[in-house]
């Protein structure tokens, strides 16, 4: 059966309803979600439609017994109703087969990063919009966990408590400036694994430290790539390595083992004047263990990864910020992540193209839970 395994892991999840009248199996509504998501559905009402269309194909496929699509209220007051922590289970569980069988080469990278729903204030109930954060698997492509947090301040307490719940061990996290905390470093190292954060203006005095070292002190190792794939753009990027060995104070040292400065020269053409004007930047990243230049300049790219390859396909191509769901909006969120990782594990790169080809034909769309 298609989707067999995301469809064992939703038949997990305890159903909030009462026994005495159900028409429609928990798991089953559940999974015509995701097909509905990855067929371009951005709405409870779309996805509804989806199931009303296509039904007779999805009953012979799947083994159920819908007689009609469920009205879109049945589908809104289920994702109310059902228990946030049991969805999440199930997602993670899904998440960790997909990713055993990803093929992953040198130092394995979990980006960490925070996303607001921003469609999903409520201004009338004084409500702010959620905010989750996620970990994502960079070589993969795969968003691993979720935790819905209380914006910034809630996703820096969030940060350790994912490490120790994904269970990971021997991988390299990466995570923005905000996270540049020492307990996250200490938890990184609790569970077995390091921590790469990037050092701004919210430490001042550390950033002056680890500036004027890498000013110094020659670096041990560095990389330097040229980038010219995007059209009317160049990007020059070097990353060098310091030791910051004695270099720390005593609450610093224990938690980083080396520094990188990444120089970023980047050309951009201006279709006017046919000139290319350059803009310069230069990161400080604090790293938990030694490694070399060529392993660092690609967890930093890594990091950047969640932005373009989740976030931003998130809202431009699944319109999650124009969703207007406002009570408990998490549970559409996972949706979406499902829909995301199977066409990640499928070697999908081009989403938008791929939810166009699976609208046309569903056969095609049945096809990626084959694999």
């Amino acid at each position: 059966m298609p989707f067999g395994p995301l469809l064992a892991a939703l038949a997990e999840i305890r159903d909030p309803r009462r026994p005495q009248g159900q028409r429609y199996s928990l798991s089953h509504l559940l999974l015509f979600s995701v097909l509905a998501v990855l067929a371009g559905a951005t709405s409870c009402q779309k996805i509804i439609t989806f199931i009303a269309v296509q039904r007779d194909r999805l009953n012979t496929a799947f083994g159920a017994c819908f007689r009609r699509a469920p009205a879109v209220n049945t589908l809104r007051s289920l994702f109310l109703a059902l228990d946030r922590d049991d969805l999440e289970e199930a997602f993670r569980r899904h998440a960790r087969e997909l990713n055993g069988t990803a093929r992953v080469t040198g130092k394995r990278t979990i980006a960490l990063d925070g996303k607001t729903l921003r469609g999903s204030f409520d201004h009338l109930n004084d409500q702010a919009a959620a905010h989750v954060l996620s970990a994502f698997a960079s070589d993969a492509a795969l968003i691993l966990a979720h935790l819905e947090v209380a914006g910034s301040p809630g996703e820096i307490a969030a940060v350790p408590t994912l490490m120790k719940e994904l269970g990971l061990s021997g991988v390299l996290f990466a995570a923005d400036a905000l996270h540049c905390q020492k307990e996250a470093f200490r938890q990184a190292a609790a569970t077995g694994n390091a921590l790469l954060v990037q050092v701004k203006g919210n430490h001042p005095t550390l950033h002056d430290r680890l500036a004027g070292l890498c000013a110094s002190q020659p670096p041990f190792d560095s990389d330097e790539t040229v980038d010219r794939r995007r059209h009317g753009r160049q990007e020059h990027r070097l990353v060098e390595v310091f030791d910051t060995a004695g270099q720390l104070d005593a609450e610093w040292q224990p938690l980083i083992a080396c520094v990188a400065r990444v120089s970023r020269l980047t050309f951009e053409k201006d279709t006017r004047s046919g000139l290319w004007p350059s803009r310069a930047e230069i990161g400080c990243y604090a790293c938990q263990i030694r490694l070399d230049a060529k392993t660092l300049a690609r967890a930093v790219r890594s990091h950047w990864g969640i932005e373009n390859r989740d976030h931003y396909v998130r809202d431009v191509t699944l319109g999650e910020d124009a969703s207007r769901i406002r009570q408990k909006p998490g549970g559409m969120a996972r949706i979406r992540s499902a829909a995301l990782n199977i066409l990640r594990a499928n070697g999908v790169r081009n989403v938008s193209q791929a939810l166009y080809v699976n609208a046309l034909n569903l056969d095609r769309l049945l096809a990626l839970g084959s694999s």
